[in-house]
């Protein structure tokens, strides 16, 4: 029992690259770039494979690709997850900014990402403080 869950957890972000870049590939052939989409489905093929492999390690990186680990790894995951968002609400802040100098005030898709992160942030707090 134990190996199929592993197994199972090991496929988990296989699985994500699969559709993830299926749905990719899907609107990249809606939007006429048919030789992109091909690249991009044998990409995320590739990558998918690459992960399960990579899954199946004994490390950090192939704990947090299971979604196991004890609870050091699991707190390095939250940890990089957590600087992430921050980058990419950086790269969005900043982009709004810009976006708003050259388009008349229009913080432009950057300030949306901008205002979603903000309000999902506030949303989670405030959920996440009540159960705790």
């Amino acid at each position: 029992m134990s190996s199929i869950l592993h197994s199972g957890r090991r496929g988990a972000t296989s699985i994500v690259l699969v559709v993830a870049g299926g749905a990719l590939a899907a609107a990249t052939w809606i939007g006429g770039q048919h030789g992109l989409a091909v690249g991009l489905i044998v990409l995320y093929a590739v990558c998918a494979v690459g992960a399960y492999v990579w899954a199946g390690r004994d490390s950090d990186a192939a704990a947090a690709l299971r979604a196991d680990g004890d609870e050091r790894q699991r707190r390095l995951d939250r940890d990089a997850t957590a600087i992430a968002g921050l980058t990419m609400v950086t790269v969005a802040l900043v982009g709004g900014i810009v976006s708003a100098a050259r388009d008349n005030g229009n913080i432009g898709v950057f300030g949306l990402m901008a205002a979603v992160g903000g309000a999902s942030y506030a949303i989670a707090f405030v959920v996440l403080s009540r159960r705790s």
